[in-house]
Parts: structure tokens; C-alpha cells; sequence
């Protein structure tokens, strides 16, 4: 068995105050938000061990944020193949980087998360900023994920903050 957290970025600061998409911050309400979904994982049964988060800058802080309030022990991967990623590459980052850890998280954008959340569950979930989903996989190893039938996993848990 195998539990995947799926967690979208907090709110982040509008594109005019960014050279780029990729270099956008986590606003302060942002900031707020992913804190009170770090309170909520921890209310949870598993930590993740690992966190692959996509490399753009709203990502990065999530995920940086959620590791320092609830996870300080786990291994956070900057992925850049996660920005603006669809499913495929959540899958293909996590059968990659996975290895042994039976509990990971991943940390995006949209759509790419929610496609991720509904090919994994058949459930259609929005995720405003700072949502995280819990799914239950059946699975033993990660790698099977890009092989397994639609709608293989079970989605314990949505938190909205």
C-alpha cells in the first residue's frame, strides 16, 4: 500500500509583479493558507517521507513550507518536468524518485493535479490553492502507477484551506 498526497500551491502574487510565470511568489495570504493544510496533514495518519514539488517559486515555498511545519525529516525533490506538468509526469517523477517511501507528496499546479487526482480516483476534485487530497494506492511500488486501471486509487481525504 502506498499514500500520495496531492497538494496545488498557495495563492501566489498576480504575473505583473513576476518576470515570469515560473518566478511568481506565495503571497502573504498564500502563506497562510499552505500553514493551515500543514496543520491539517498533521492531523493525518502518515507523514510524507518524500515531496516532489514542481521548481516554479510558489511550488517551491509550498512544499518548503509544509516541510518545515510537519515533515522535517523528509526528502524534498525540486522537479522542474513538474511545472505546468500533466498527470504522465507526476507518475513518471514519482515511479523515478519514489523508491522505497510509502508515503509521498506531490506539490503543483493545475490542471494538471486535479487530471492527476480524477485518473487516479475517477473522482473530480477541485483544487483552489492550498487543497490537498490523500489517495490510498494498492499498489507496492510506484512504477506500477503508469500502468494501473484508472480509477485505482481511493481518495480518503480532501482538505480546502
Amino acid at each position: 500500500m502506498k499514500t500520495l498526497y496531492v497538494l496545488r500551491h498557495g495563492q501566489a502574487a498576480p504575473e505583473s509583479e513576476a518576470s515570469t510565470d515560473h518566478d511568481r511568489k506565495l503571497t502573504l495570504r498564500g502563506k497562510a493558507e499552505v500553514k493551515r493544510t500543514a496543520l491539517a496533514l498533521q492531523e493525518r495518519s502518515g507523514s510524507p517521507s518524500l515531496i516532489l514539488s514542481s521548481s516554479a517559486a510558489r511550488a517551491r515555498q509550498t512544499a518548503e513550507l509544509c516541510r518545515s511545519a510537519y515533515a522535517a525529516g523528509a526528502e524534498l525533490d525540486i522537479v522542474d518536468e513538474l511545472y505546468l506538468a500533466g498527470p504522465e509526469s507526476y507518475l513518471a517523477a514519482l515511479a523515478a524518485r519514489g523508491k522505497s517511501h510509502a508515503v509521498a507528496m506531490v506539490v503543483g499546479h493545475n490542471p494538471g493535479l486535479e487530471l492527476l487526482v480524477l485518473q487516479l480516483t475517477e473522482r473530480s476534485e477541485h483544487l483552489a490553492t492550498a487543497a490537498l487530497v490523500e489517495i490510498e494506492l494498492g499498489i507496492l511500488a510506484w512504477g506500477e502507477l503508469s500502468g494501473a486501471p484508472r480509477g485505482s486509487g481511493r481518495l480518503l481525504h480532501t482538505f480546502r484551506a
